[in-house]
């Protein structure tokens, strides 16, 4: 991968450290650390997740049909992600919730190291890559969770490093230097394809280079045909390396239907576009258009924006617009571009900054300081809002399902929301679910009588469809039905939490 600017690896030598440089680089990590540690875990996709692979590990092999819903049980279900969920219920296994959360930092501290040093490479200058990664974060913080897309992330990144690496660097006719890395893309598919469904991705990182690659070639930019016939060998080989999955080819028709599942898309809030209505839409307009704005004024005033990353930001914004879930991909291509520009821009692309070394030092150990208050340990003993100090989410159903799971008048068939379907499938063992996070599964229908139900629309008919003879309702999202229920004389409250009402027919 790209070097570091020489300064940082001989300061120790010279006795300068921590320079100004260095506080730099903690702050940046600081923040993304603070953030992964301090919100607690939230229940849509954990819980499920843990239930496969605890379901894996039990069995022995990958569920191949749905086990966990009464209302599409025994129907076809693609377990995409079965790698991650063993990592997964192997980490909560050994730690529980501590150690999950941990593993969320440590993940998330890897990809963003990993990318800050990429923009530290094109750049030259670490106080604007440091800056520009902090000014990009809140544009991913909504995605950052315990699930299988975590695994993705740094993967991701390394085939940015990768590509940038080969790209960038000299090579000789031996296949010498940094073009031999090539071959960490194949290896690394093997694993991507088996972790989470954003596999894809690597495939088109290797696509657009080699189009940014093939365009250089024909305009005579770069007349080497060896270097496009590396990368379409180790491109090829990452190709092959897809089909190394439970179903083989089959996984691409996982990928397109997941994509273009009209009913995901309208159901849930992250497959959905952003707008400027939601958090997320907030924090990626502004940044795309600074993004924009600072592409524009390098071609004009440079013209020496390169076309390999005019494809990547184009195909990744576009990308976006279409789901939430798709705007952190945009924020981690656009970092090492953005630090790249912002520093050609203003001409400060070297000088190493020392500072005061009392002062550096104190600034590391007050970081160093943060990270520890919110490890789960401590955090759960600070007064902290009441949003953050626990280890998983308050929105969870821990206490209902407890009280469910000894309930003698326990209903058969329950209605709820996603998320307590997914902590129902790990919590409460044996029992069958209305629906949960694997959307993917769950007809439009349903996805829409369930919606219908939510707001109260038609819950007589919809409950008598379905046979449901209990609820298990969120407060907040689902306020309409339990009004309804409050008022039925056909249902009881058993029982009740802050997030939750518990209620069975009479």
């Amino acid at each position: 991968m790209s070097e570091l600017p020489e300064h940082l690896g001989t300061d120790a030598v010279r006795g300068r450290f921590p320079t100004l440089d260095h506080v730099w680089l903690g702050a940046a990590l600081t923040i993304v650390l603070v953030r992964a540690l301090a919100w607690p875990i939230t229940p849509s996709d954990f819980w499920w997740q843990l239930a496969y692979g605890r379901w894996i590990v039990e069995h022995g092999a990958i569920p191949a049909i749905d086990h966990f819903s009464y209302t599409r049980a025994g129907e076809p279900y693609f377990d995409q992600p079965w790698l991650s969920q063993l990592i997964m219920f192997g980490i909560y296994r050994v730690g529980g919730a501590t150690l999950s959360l941990v593993s969320l930092a440590a993940i998330l501290g890897l990809t963003y190291a990993m990318l800050l040093r990429q923009a530290i490479a094109r750049s030259r200058n670490i106080r604007i890559s440091a800056a520009v990664l902090v000014l990009s974060l809140p544009v991913a913080m909504t995605n950052w969770s315990v699930r299988s897309q975590l695994f993705a992330l740094p993967l991701f990144v390394a085939y940015l490093a990768v590509l940038e690496d080969w790209r960038r660097e000299p090579r000789d006719r031996s296949g010498a230097g940094p073009s031999s890395r090539l071959w960490l893309l194949p290896a690394l598919m093997l694993l991507w394809v088996n972790l989470h469904g954003s596999f894809v991705l690597g495939g088109l990182l290797i696509t657009l280079n080699f189009v940014a690659e093939s365009i250089g070639f024909v305009t005579g930019r770069d007349r080497r045909p060896d270097r496009l016939l590396q990368l379409v060998l180790w491109g090829g080989l990452a190709a092959a390396a897809v089909l190394v999955n439970p179903r083989g080819p089959g996984v691409f028709a996982y990928v397109l239907d997941l994509v273009g599942n009209p009913s995901i898309q309208g159901a849930v809030e992250e497959w959905m576009a952003p707008t400027m209505g939601t958090i997320v839409g907030r924090t990626f307009f502004p940044y795309a258009g600074l993004v924009a704005v600072v592409a524009l004024t390098a071609a004009v005033r440079r013209r020496s924006v390169r076309i390999v990353d005019l494809l990547v930001l184009a195909t990744f914004f576009w990308l976006a617009l279409g789901g939430e879930r798709h705007v952190m991909w945009f924020e981690l291509v656009s970092v090492p571009f953005l630090a790249e520009q912002v520093a050609l821009l203003t001409g400060d692309r070297t000088g190493e900054r020392q500072g005061s070394l009392a002062i550096n030092r104190a600034f590391l150990v007050t970081f160093a300081g943060a990270v520890v208050l919110v490890l789960p340990p401590v955090k759960q003993s600070l007064p902290l809002p009441p949003e953050l100090s626990p280890l998983i989410s308050p929105d969870t159903p821990v206490a209902s399902v407890r009280f469910l799971e000894t309930d003698r008048a326990a209903p058969e068939r329950l209605f709820h929301t996603e998320k307590t379907g997914s902590y129902l499938m790990w919590a409460a063992r044996g029992r069958k679910v209305f629906i949960d996070a694997r959307v993917e599964l769950y007809p439009a229908g349903q996805i829409r009588d369930f919606q219908q139900l939510n707001a109260g629309i038609a819950v007589d008919s919809l409950l008598s469809r379905y046979e449901i003879d209990g609820l298990l309702l969120d407060n907040l999202r689902q306020a309409k039905l339990l009004e309804w229920a409050l008022l039925s004389p056909e249902y009881e409250v058993r029982f009740e939490e802050p997030c939750c009402t518990y209620l069975v027919k009479r």
